[in-house]
Order: C-alpha cells, then sequence, then structure tokens
C-alpha cells in the first residue's frame, strides 16, 4: 500500500507539472502490474500514446498480455503475447504464460508447443513441467507424460511433486503396487502436511486398497495427531473393510482431544457388540438429544426395556418423540414390559409407513396377549 501512494504521489506530481515532464505510462504500468494492482495497471496501460518515435511495442503488448492473463482473459492475452514477439520480444518466459492461458482454454497440444518453445525458461519451472505432463496425458500420451516426470526428476531431485503425479497417474491406470512404491518417494522427500497424507488416502480408498490407506493414516495420525480429518478418515477405512471395533478405537481415543468423536466410537463399540464400552462412551457424549436417542439403541441391544421406558420424560422434552422410529422404539419397549395402553398410544402416532406396517403385526400381538397372556410367554 506504501508503494502504491508513491506511485500516485509521482503519477499526480507528474500530471501537475510542465508540459515538457510527460509521464512515463509505460513503466509506471509495470511497477503496477508487478506489485498486484491490476486495475489501475489497465487504465495505466489505456493512456499510452503508441504514436511515440521509436515506441517500445514488445514490451508494451507483453504487459499487455500479462495484464490479461492475470485477468483470466486468455484469447486476448495470447494475441497480445504473439504481437510481442513478432515485434522482437526475445524474453522465452513469455511462452509460459502463452502456455498457461492454452491450458485455461484446455488446448493441450498447443500447451506442449509453447513450453517446447520455451525452453530453460520451462525447464527451470516445477509447475510447467507438472503441467506438461499433463497436456500429455489429456492428449492420451501418457508414455511422453511419464517422460516429462522423470525429468522433472532429474532435474529436481529433492521434490516430490513428480512423484506425486506418477501416484496419482498409476492409480489411475489401475497399477497399485507401482503406485504405493511412489507414494513412499512422495512422502519421503520431505515433511508432508496433513493435506498430503489425506490426499494420497482418498485417493487409495477410492481405488479400494483400503489396507494401504489404513496403514498411510495411521503413520500420518502419528506424525499429526490433533488433525480430526485423518481420524475421521481412518475411521471410515476401518469401517470399509468392516473391522468396527478398530474403528471405535480410533473414534475412542480421538475423542479425548475431540469430543465430538464420542458419538462415534459409541455407535461403532455397539456395532462391534461391545454395549458395556458403548455405554461407557454414550455418557461422554454432550448433544443431550443424541446422547438419548444412542441410549435408546443400546437398551433395545441389551434387552432391557425396562430402563428404555424410563427415558420417556426426556425423550419428550427434548422432542425426539415427533421422530417415528424413535416413537415406535418407545411403544414397542411398552408393549415388551406389558404396558399395552402406553404401547398403543405411541405406535398410533407413527406415520412412516413402513414403520407403521410394523406396528401393526405388535397391535396385532398385543390382542393375542390380551385374549390369552400366554401367547406373550
Amino acid at each position: 500500500m506504501k508503494r502504491l501512494l508513491i506511485v500516485m504521489c509521482l503519477m499526480t506530481a507528474s500530471l501537475a507539472s510542465s508540459a515538457e515532464e510527460k509521464v512515463d505510462y509505460v513503466n509506471l504500468g509495470a511497477v503496477l502490474l508487478k506489485d498486484g494492482y491490476l486495475q489501475r495497471a489497465k487504465e495505466v496501460l489505456e493512456k499510452v500514446d503508441v504514436r511515440q518515435p521509436g515506441f517500445d511495442f514488445a514490451r508494451y503488448y507483453s504487459l499487455k498480455g500479462i495484464l490479461l492473463h492475470k485477468l483470466s482473459y486468455p484469447q486476448l492475452s495470447n494475441i497480445f503475447l504473439a504481437a510481442s514477439m513478432a515485434k522482437g520480444q526475445r524474453n522465452l518466459s513469455i511462452m509460459l504464460y502463452v502456455a498457461r492461458n492454452h491450458w485455461q482454454r484446455q488446448n493441450y497440444a498447443e500447451v506442449v508447443k509453447a513450453l517446447d518453445e520455451a525452453g530453460e525458461a520451462a525447464l527451470a519451472n516445477e509447475q510447467m513441467l507438472v503441467i506438461k505432463a499433463e497436456a500429455y496425458k489429456q492428449q492420451g500420451l501418457m508414455e511422453k507424460a511419464w517422460a516429462v516426470l522423470d525429468q522433472g526428476i532429474a532435474l529436481f531431485p529433492e521434490s516430490s511433486v513428480f512423484y506425486k503425479q506418477k501416484f496419482y497417474y498409476l492409480m489411475e491406470l489401475g497399477f497399485y503396487q507401482q503406485a504405493e512404491e511412489y507414494v513412499h518417494k512422495y512422502l519421503q522427500a520431505k515433511d508432508y502436511s496433513a493435506r498430503d497424507y489425506l490426499a494420497i488416502a482418498y485417493a487409495l480408498r477410492e481405488n479400494n486398497q483400503l489396507d494401504e490407506a489404513a496403514s498411510l493414516l495411521e503413520e500420518a495420525i502419528l506424525k499429526h495427531r490433533n488433525d480430526d480429518q485423518l481420524v475421521e478418515l481412518l475411521g471410515q477405512v476401518y469401517i470399509d473393510k468392516e473391522r468396527y471395533l478398530m474403528a471405535a478405537l480410533v473414534f475412542d481415543w480421538a475423542s479425548i482431544e475431540h469430543p465430538s468423536f464420542a458419538l462415534k466410537a459409541a455407535t461403532l463399540y455397539l456395532k462391534a457388540r461391545q454395549p458395556a464400552r458403548s455405554l461407557q462412551l454414550n455418557r461422554r457424549i454432550f448433544q443431550q438429544a443424541e446422547k438419548f436417542r444412542q441410549r435408546l439403541g443400546i437398551d433395545i441391544f441389551l434387552d432391557d426395556y425396562e430402563t428404555l421406558v424410563t427415558k420417556e420424560a426426556a425423550l419428550k422434552r427434548y422432542d425426539l418423540l415427533q421422530d417415528d422410529n424413535i416413537a415406535y422404539a418407545l411403544g414397542y419397549g411398552y408393549f415388551r414390559i406389558g404396558d399395552y395402553a402406553s404401547a398403543r398410544k405411541y405406535l398410533k402416532q407413527i406415520s412412516d409407513s413402513q414403520l407403521f406396517a410394523r406396528a401393526s403385526v405388535v397391535f396385532k400381538q398385543i390382542e393375542k396377549c390380551q385374549d390369552d397372556p400366554v401367547e406373550c410367554y
């Protein structure tokens, strides 16, 4: 901001000075463009008098082309960049903007052509090599894409971005074992963030490589213990593998730092047929409505209908009886303990067709029990 004020002050001072001291709009536009003041740069460059003797069209067209690229006008940008080269622009880094413009328009063959013309300027830029590889891939030229990534590894041995790209290509092609080798090269290259681990684990999970995803996420959690997304994904991977107890243990451990995981842990313990642990975790749930909803499931699992019906007041307090599933559970609980009047009361209020069909079966059973109590034993 300070620099902008200085530039604007100089501009104002120049305009107020004698006619002999003309503003150099090209240089001023270049400064504004470099500092990211795009609209101001646009306004200044529009004031340039191109009729001056010996005017530097190559530089002017280059600035206009770069500005239009930054303003997301790729086609117009390339027109000006081409004009700058026709006027003698020899800075090959201009071709990187040309390539980016073609990338935005999905002209992948032109991306490759522009980067080839850029020569050393493209080879010195990791991002451009990644883009070039992807441009080849989009054309179905996987061998050339792979060769570019190998070239990137040779030029930037400390970088892991090329290993990452190879990993995704291999996963997409179904070469899972080879892809796993690149995962470790990718992650060993530097201290990767939780986001990097997540991206790879998601890719592994999407391709049903669940053991590899779990192993990677376990490693990630040791490095990033407080990242709840890593925990969430690891738990989900174990659920995918139907290892509910392992998933419950993951969420149980994480609930110490992230209490919201207690609900999932309790649910999974019950699914793993561990009701005592489920009940223990249920006591740590802060959301009272969810807590009581889950307690009903635990009571049903334990066939403890006497305890279930004692929660009636709490269910009313948290307005849970508007849920047909809760109303059915309470009505069925009253049926199981022999309170048929209360059972009918809650079963009659059910509007869901499938649940009401189940309630109808209970109604018939109630009639049998009332006619002949032996039917209920």
